[in-house]
């Protein structure tokens, strides 16, 4: 494919379209297929921004979708706050998620036996699990 990812933004203006008396909304239809792998749509209108994600089931999970979702709005609620700021001093990750992520998931202490070569406790994990692989 000639791309994967579509992000497209519209500006709907007043909402009223090309013709005088004209008014547009929604219909809010659900698509069955995704023609991309990821695709995020919005449509900035006077009275805020609409959307939706459409995405590959094959590829992506709902929640992986929900947090790359969340992230985003995180994103835009830092550059809304300051139009200023850095792009390297945006967080992605709320306190809940980094605690996760950087406290909970990096509990990698372990006892190391520190006489015993590698090949030696490798020798001792495969007598103990010799059906693992």
């Amino acid at each position: 494919p000639l791309f994967q990812v579509l992000f497209m933004l519209e500006n709907a203006g007043d909402g009223g379209g090309a013709l005088p008396g004209l008014n547009m909304s929604g219909a809010g239809a659900e698509l069955v297929s995704a023609k991309f792998d990821l695709s995020l749509e919005l449509v900035a209108t006077p009275h805020g921004v609409y959307g939706g994600l459409n995405y590959s089931t094959d590829l992506f999970e709902r929640g992986t979708v929900e947090r790359m979702l969340g992230h985003l709005a995180r994103v835009l609620e830092q550059v809304a706050a300051d139009a200023d700021v850095r792009l390297s001093q945006l967080e992605l990750l709320g306190e809940a998620e980094r605690e996760q992520v950087v406290e909970a998931w990096n509990l990698t202490d372990a006892g190391y036996p520190a006489g015993a070569p590698i090949h030696r406790l490798f020798e001792e994990q495969a007598e103990r699990t010799p059906g693992a692989g």
